[in-house]
């Protein structure tokens, strides 16, 4: 009989253990937040223009100033203000006819532009700052005279 209260009481002491292990540790960890770094969901902000012709980036820079003219639903609002300045950082992939730099960009280039940010961020109009993922780039298109 005394076996058997002991051999019960060890399980439930086991448990009791277990049961405050798992407390301390809840499913799938912290929430992350709506708003600012790190955010869900972070959605994808596409921007299409040209590069401003008053700038020439160089290797250095951490912005450039993009001329919107065609977006995804997500960068309505940039489109609409007709300009963006896109930060830069050493994560950022810049694509320029085999060049890998920002100081490969020129005036008026065509720039196609991939950021990320929070959806909350972006409801209403919002703006946040945008740090380019990937920014691929073109020359300017050339006219050739009819003949």
């Amino acid at each position: 009989m005394r076996l058997k209260i002991l051999v019960f009481a060890l399980v439930a002491s086991l448990v009791a253990v277990s049961a405050a292990v798992a407390k301390d540790h809840p499913g799938k960890g912290p929430k992350k937040p709506k708003t600012g770094h790190g955010c869900k969901p972070s959605v994808t902000v596409m921007l299409a223009g040209v590069l401003d012709a008053s700038v020439d980036p160089a290797d250095g820079d951490t912005s450039f100033v993009l001329t919107v003219q065609r977006s995804n639903r997500h960068g309505r609002a940039y489109k609409q203000a007709g300009t963006a300045t896109i930060l830069v950082d050493a994560k950022t992939r810049v694509r320029r006819q085999g060049e890998k730099t920002l100081g490969a960009l020129a005036p008026n280039d065509r720039v196609h532009v991939t950021a990320k940010a929070c959806k909350a961020d972006l409801k209403n109009g919002g703006m946040p700052e945008l740090t380019g993922r990937k920014v691929g780039a073109h020359p300017a298109a050339t006219t050739e005279p009819a003949s």
